[in-house]
């Protein structure tokens, strides 16, 4: 059983977030001094602006897909069920609840909104992939299998 990273991309929000904000800054740096021409904004300010915040975006983003990979590699499977499914525009939040080494553990992920998350029901018996360091650290495998 192995991520795909087109999944892990597509279905955790904050690596889709990260992905877009590269290209986003850059290009929004690109068109800021033609939408803008009293601006004093130029290659300087570009570069002082975008580059770091593409640099904090592209690390955050590396650190979501190794996260999710170390859980598919090193991460105990669990079952759980769904208890919340909260949407909010093209995100949703999903809680759901795990035994794990007989303790009772709570649990969240930020997801986008893609037809397996809204495939999902509160109640439903979920696969998980637990991470035995800090077991409060779980994701639902089938997401990015």
């Amino acid at each position: 059983m192995k991520p795909r990273l087109k999944k892990i991309v597509l279905t955790d929000w904050p690596a889709l977030f990260c992905l877009i904000a590269v290209p986003g800054i850059w290009g929004i740096g690109l068109i800021f001094p033609l939408l803008r021409q009293d601006a004093a904004f130029g290659a300087f300010e570009l570069s002082t602006v975008a580059l770091p915040v593409s640099v904090v975006a592209a690390s955050f983003l590396f650190w979501r897909i190794a996260r999710i990979r170390r859980l598919f590699r090193q991460g105990a499977v669990a079952t759980g069920y769904v208890t919340r499914i909260q949407l909010a525009r093209d995100r949703a939040r999903v809680e759901f609840i795990y035994e794990f080494k007989g303790v009772r553990l709570e649990s969240w992920m930020p997801v986008h909104q893609s037809l397996e998350v809204l495939s999902l029901r509160e109640s439903q018996e979920v696969g998980l992939l637990v991470d035995e360091s800090q077991p409060r650290r779980a994701i639902i495998w089938h997401l990015f299998a």
